[in-house]
């Protein structure tokens, strides 16, 4: 285990949009560093994204970054979160995101930018 993964403590998923279906759905993964470092991912599925994308009629979207993972587990989640420690912390740092879910940005982000 390289030092930089070996930082990671746990991580949570929270706010899942749908826990049954975690192959189709958005949520927050909570990332806590051993150093007490903490940081909140916005994440979804591309299935997810672009039905929502769909449903609220936006051609585009820009904003907070999106982690996306095949499917929305705590084992994807934490191996995504040890490979951006791996390859650079500040990663962890650039998709830290505002404390809101990810439906809520883009209800906001469709809000500003009607179709």
């Amino acid at each position: 285990m390289s030092p930089a993964s070996s930082a990671v403590g746990h991580i949570e998923l929270a706010h899942l949009t749908d826990a049954k279906t975690l192959e189709h759905c958005a949520g927050v993964i909570e990332v806590y560093l051993k150093d007490g470092r903490q940081f909140t991912l916005l994440a979804a599925t591309p299935s997810w994204f672009k039905a929502e994308l769909a449903r609220l009629g936006l051609k585009f979207y820009y904003g907070p970054a999106v982690l996306f993972l095949k499917k929305l587990d705590a084992a994807a989640a934490r191996k995504a979160a040890k490979d951006m420690m791996d390859e650079d912390e500040q990663l962890l740092v650039r998709y830290d995101t505002p404390r809101r879910t990810l439906p809520d940005i883009l209800a906001a982000f469709a809000a500003a930018h009607p179709a």
